[in-house]
């Protein structure tokens, strides 16, 4: 063989190899989308959605993590910043039946409440995390009577309006399958206090639900204020952007941007059917 055809057969073949290689590249590339694709949407059951992050600087921030859900606590409340949790369609039941033992939770570092803080009070031993929620497992039901995930709750709005969001939150999450939770109080520069333990008294609480809702995520806020008066749920309803800018924090931030911004920015009051 010339040198010539030796120098045409080689290069035949390195064009040919750059071919092969460019299709398993771009194969690959293209398997590594769709991998990507996948770990951001609404059928990924193992992503943390639920959890939040602070959009401001937080002094009191302590993070704990339950077997069912999260907690971010404040020691100089002796309260929950937020809770976090997932909640499916199978552990909306379960035979568990409901604890009653409120203890402090065996995690905190420093100062916690203690459950005769709450004696004498006309406050409730308010759940962040329902009972209700925790019926499929004995641990998760002991651990949601942690101190940790408890508030001092009025008891018409602790037995009335935010009972109810609790029963509408497992409907939903029966419905579709799954709903991604994070809920907290709201407290004042100089909060009222009860207890030896000066545990602070929450003005109001706020609860934002993340939902895949047949391949289409959507997001919903609610605010209550800590007080027995009873309304309509829509009366609650807010966007999450606005619970963001009231709390500081910053909701189902893992999401992809677009999505995260077009679900916060306002209410599909149909799809979780409520009446506007």
């Amino acid at each position: 063989m010339n040198m010539k055809k030796l120098i045409i057969v080689v290069a035949t073949v390195v064009a040919l190899t750059a071919i092969v290689l460019s299709f398993a590249t771009k194969g690959k590339s293209a398997g590594q989308l769709s991998s990507s694709a996948t770990s951001v949407s609404a059928s990924d059951s193992n992503a943390a959605y639920e959890l939040p992050r602070y959009t401001r600087a937080c002094a009191h921030s302590q993070q704990i993590e339950h077997k069912a859900y999260k907690v971010d606590y404040n020691e100089e409340w002796r309260l929950a910043n937020w809770v976090a949790y997932s909640l499916t369609s199978e552990q909306t039941k379960g035979p568990v039946e409901r604890y009653t033992k409120f203890d402090p939770d065996p995690q905190v570092k420093g100062a916690t409440a203690q459950w005769w803080d709450y004696k004498n009070t006309r406050y409730d031993r308010g759940h962040l995390v329902p009972a209700g929620d925790m019926k499929w497992d004995e641990t998760a039901m002991r651990e949601c009577f942690y101190l940790s995930n408890i508030c001092p709750q009025n008891h018409e709005f602790n037995e009335g309006d935010w009972n109810y969001l609790e029963n509408r939150v497992r409907g939903w999450a029966n419905f579709y399958g799954k709903v991604y939770v994070a809920c907290g109080p709201i407290v004042s520069t100089h909060p009222e206090t009860i207890g030896e333990n000066c545990i602070a008294v929450p003005d109001s609480f706020y609860k934002v639900v993340l939902c895949d809702m047949r391949g289409t995520w959507k997001a919903i806020g609610f605010v209550y204020a800590n007080n027995g008066t009873h309304h309509n749920l829509n009366y609650y309803v807010r966007p999450v952007d606005d619970v963001e800018r009231l709390t500081g924090i910053d909701f189902f931030y893992q999401l992809p941007d677009d999505v995260e911004e077009r679900i916060e920015k306002e209410v599909d009051w149909e799809a979780w059917r409520i009446r506007n």
